[in-house]
Order: structure tokens, then C-alpha cells, then sequence
């Protein structure tokens, strides 16, 4: 299926884990132009000259999605350089494990400015230039634990599920500016970047949760991704997507 993204212009935020890299990788073959953020300089530069060397009209810029100035400062960047920015995907998190009484406001706040303001101040300092072109594609990366809950991460959860509010509720704002807002809500996918050997240790039991019988890879969620940022989903908006192997169904 011809997607049709081929020139269209995409800001990815969180370029540097390995569900941001598949993501990136699929949109430089569909011939999207890209603007790749992250807050690690080093390894955000790596991943821009890797899609580069493949053929992709791609820029790198720092980003740290709880910096409004700094976000502002990017989208405006990526703007002047591309002409416009049709569409953001936004991968950033950070998640802390624990049980949330032993927790503490501090290990909260990281875990609350990334994931929920993150959200928050990147789409609102791409808007105006997608209301004014009457055209946007928002899609938000988040896990099912937004959803149905999961001990252990309740904070990260409770900051998740604050961007479903905000997407349910921008699409209903700027529906008619031809902008939609989606999210898709993942299992676990299994990456050396998860959770400091989190997988390695509680493998058989996690994947018995799973009625596909496997974890998720990064190249399962990449294709969801891509069709919520084409107009092939042109009637879809404020709506959260799960491609968790069956994990939760709602």
C-alpha cells in the first residue's frame, strides 16, 4: 500500500531508542523528510547521519521536550528548513519502577514533564503552523498501562493517560482545520533499551500475558505509526490504537 508520505515532513521526537530509530528508518522509505530530535546529542547525530547515509533528507536537532523555549526554538527551526512541518510522532518517555508509596515528588516530576508536558509543549508549538496550513498528523506513543493500569509504574501510567485526554480533546478542537491526533499504545517490546534487563529476568512470565505468544519488536509498531501520519487514516482521529500482541483489549 502507497502510504503516500513521500515529501511530506515529519518531526520525531525521541529518535535515539530503538522504536524511534525503526519509526525514523520507515519514514525515510516511504520518502518523508525528517527532522529528528532527541536530547542526546551524540547518538541523535548518529541516527540522522545513519538515515542520511540511506538516502534521507534528514536534520538533527537537540530537543528537550520539557524545555517549552527549547521545543519552540526547534519546531521553529525544522519550519524554516523544511518549509512547514506536516507531521510530529512523539516517542519520548521516561519511566521510573517502583511501588508509588515508596516513591517521592522528585522521581515524579521527570517522569510527569516528559511524558505529559512533552506532549504538551510540542504540540502546542507546532499547531498554529499546521492550523494555518489546514493540515496535521499528531500520533503520540504511549503503553497500555495509560489504559488498564500496571503496578510498578503507576506515575508514568497516570502521565500517559493525561495524553489521551489532551489528544481526545485537541482532535475534537482542530478537526476541522483537516489536523488529527492519535495515539498508539504499546506492550511491552523487547529492546536491550528496556529497563536495565527488566525482559531478561521476568521473560516466561511476561510472555505468557501475551496471546500472540511473543513480545513485541520495534518493527511491529512502526507500520501503525506510519499509517496514522498518512492520509490513508484520514477519518481517524482521537482515537488510541493498541498493537500490544493482545495484551489488553480495549
Amino acid at each position: 500500500m502507497d502510504l503516500g508520505l513521500k515529501d511530506k515532513v515529519a518531526l520525531v521526537c525521541g529518535c535515539t531508542a530503538p522504536i524511534g530509530q525503526e519509526i525514523c528508518s520507515s519514514f525515510v522509505k516511504e520518502g518523508a523528510k525528517l527532522t529528528v530530535t532527541d536530547i542526546n546529542v551524540e547518538q541523535g547525530q548518529k541516527v540522522a547521519g545513519d538515515l542520511a547515509s540511506k538516502g534521507g533528507d534528514v536534520v538533527f536537532s537537540k530537543m528537550d521536550v520539557c524545555d517549552y523555549q527549547e521545543v519552540a526554538a526547534t519546531v521553529k527551526h525544522a519550519q524554516d528548513h523544511f518549509g512547514r512541518v506536516d507531521i510530529l510522532v512523539f516517542v519520548a518517555g521516561f519511566a521510573t519502577a517502583g511501588k508509588f508509596v515508596e516513591s517521592n515528588p522528585e522521581k515524579w516530576k521527570k517522569q510527569v514533564d516528559v511524558c505529559f508536558y512533552g506532549l504538551l509543549n510540542v504540540t502546542h508549538a507546532l499547531l498554529p503552523g499546521m492550523i494555518a496550513n489546514k493540515y496535521g498528523k499528531i500520533v503520540s506513543i504511549m503503553g497500555d498501562s495509560s489504559r488498564v493500569g500496571e503496578s510498578g509504574i503507576s506515575v508514568v501510567a497516570a502521565a500517559r493517560a493525561g495524553q489521551i485526554g489532551l489528544i481526545k480533546s485537541v482532535a475534537k478542537e482542530v478537526g476541522r482545520c483537516n489536523i488529527t491526533l492519535n495515539g498508539v499504545s504499546l506492550g511491552v517490546v523487547d529492546t536491550a533499551h528496556y529497563a536495565q534487563g527488566f525482559i531478561e529476568k521476568n521473560y516466561e512470565k511476561l510472555v505468557r500475558q501475551y496471546p500472540l505468544g511473543r513480545l513485541g519488536k520495534p518493527e511491529d509498531i512502526a507500520p501503525m505509526v506510519l499509517f496514522l501520519s498518512s492520509d490513508r487514516s484520514a477519518w481517524t482521529t482521537g482515537q488510541i490504537v493498541s498493537v500490544n500482541g493482545g495484551f489488553s483489549m480495549v
